[in-house]
């Protein structure tokens, strides 16, 4: 039970909200605290954890109704106690993460950090898949097994392991098939075959840094499909193939520099494919790739609601939406079966010689995708670079000029400069460039257009 000094020193989160007073809407929030992780509700405090307190005949009406009305829609009690703090009463409402899902008048609500949100659709039906304690790659598919092949499956494992398939025994063994021989999705996925349609992955190289910047929106694409092994191998050539791996000798050594490292791009790829959710029909797996980033998205958001932009990425705790798809890429050696991906890619980044915090991989969902953005380390390189050659260079050049080749040249770029700014541009005295701007005026060099305070120059 938590204490109102506690979580006023807080704010409101996955498992605090504060009412200011009772409203029957409120009871959507119990719902959505009963289907995600429990929580608790208090009444008599403002969203800024200021205790307002509640009158005693309102606390008295509520004490009763509260817990009736929970039990009248839900079938369930919850702890509804009165607090005191400052001589004033609020009530508290503690909700326990419930074992089955909770609905109200027919409709869905789930607690994902500090907002209350129904769910509907393919998002409904994952909530109730999970809530039975199983997972869509673990559900028994329609496809039977005379149907399927597993060619790039046996090949695979032989490389990963050096041992060979006992092919329906150990489908059995990795959960891809029942002891009856039914398949289960994930068996269905990792099949040579084609089918599940809405398996597949996107992949552009675009021209430039956005979607659509030049008449040639696009240097490459393509789209792939087919068994999972056979989209992760498709989709590393592509990114292989529209990227660089540049090296530099050092001393006694090559020294790799990748675009992108690549520890980093199979992981967040393999992470796409295992996390990924398989209940949006229609939706697919993208890969975009442009001049200074690339971008890999994924249906689904995290799979306990959470913001991942909102979660520290080095302890986020791995939730698998599908345990058998992870466990066996984990089996080819496509992925570490222990710990999270998050802190891998980062490690991989953090490894590499031209990292700097600015290209932190950047994480992010919006609830129905997931979003990774990896940062081309070259790019970002060459242009502090080029940058820092583009200034040395003009320096150099404006260090050969006169003092009136100068002039003329600053006047040209800014035809509005004042003489204090061309002072202290060219480091020269107030004095030196009257005498200069009078010379080159008397030359009918430069002309002044407009007013003495709001004209301009022109350089002839």
């Amino acid at each position: 039970m938590r204490e109102i000094d506690a979580i006023v020193e807080e704010s409101e989160s996955q498992v605090v909200e504060w009412k200011e007073t009772w409203q029957d809407k409120y009871l959507e929030w119990i719902c959505g605290y009963a289907n995600a992780q429990g929580g608790t509700l208090y009444i008599g405090i403002d969203d800024n954890g200021n205790v307002l307190g509640l009158d005693s005949k309102s606390i008295k009406k509520l004490l009763e109704d509260i817990p009736n009305k929970i039990t009248a829609a839900f079938g369930m009690t919850c702890d509804v106690n009165l607090k005191t703090k400052d001589k004033k009463k609020y009530i508290q409402i503690e909700v326990k993460k419930s074992k089955l899902p909770m609905n109200l008048h027919g409709r869905y609500f789930y607690r994902t950090g500090s907002v209350k949100k129904e769910i509907t659709g393919f998002e409904l039906t994952e909530f109730i898949i999970k809530s039975t304690g199983t997972s869509y790659d673990e559900m028994i598919a329609d496809i039977p097994r005379e149907k399927l092949t597993f060619e790039s499956f046996r090949k695979r494992y032989l490389k990963a392991t050096r041992l060979a398939l006992e092919l329906d025994d150990d489908l059995v063994s990795f959960k891809l098939m029942q002891e009856d021989g039914q398949m289960t999705n994930a068996g269905i996925l990792f099949a040579d075959q084609w089918n599940i349609h809405h398996s597949r992955i996107f992949c552009t190289r675009w021209n430039g840094l956005e979607k659509a910047n030049s008449a040639q929106d696009a240097l490459d694409d393509a789209e792939y499909t087919g068994g999972l092994l056979e989209l992760y191998d498709n989709t590393m050539s592509f990114i292989k193939n529209n990227t660089k791996k540049g090296w530099r000798k050092d001393r006694d050594k090559r020294v790799e520099l990748p675009d992108y490292p690549e520890r980093a791009i199979e992981e967040g790829l393999a992470n796409a494919l295992i996390h990924r959710s398989y209940l949006q029909i229609g939706a697919h797996s993208q890969v975009d790739i442009y001049d200074d980033r690339l971008v890999i998205t994924n249906p689904g958001g995290m799979f306990d609601g959470s913001e991942v932009q909102l979660l520290d990425i080095r302890h986020v705790p791995s939730k698998l939406r599908n345990p058998i798809l992870a466990d066996v890429f984990g089996r080819m050696r496509l992925m570490e079966r222990r710990g999270s991906g998050f802190k891998k890619i980062l490690d991989a980044y953090e490894a590499e010689e031209r990292y700097k915090e600015e290209l932190k991989p950047v994480f992010y969902t919006d609830g129905y995708n997931f979003f990774l953005k990896l940062w081309n380390l070259n790019y970002a390189f060459d242009k502090a670079q080029n940058k820092a050659q583009n200034k040395a260079q003009n320096k150099a050049q404006k260090s050969m000029l006169t003092d009136r080749e100068h002039i003329l040249l600053l006047l040209k770029e800014n035809p509005s400069l004042t003489q204090v700014e061309l002072s202290e541009m060219m480091e020269r005295s107030r004095r030196t460039v009257q005498i200069l701007m009078k010379e080159l005026l008397d030359e009918g060099l430069i002309e002044r257009i407009g007013s003495k305070k709001k004209g301009s120059w022109l350089v002839k």
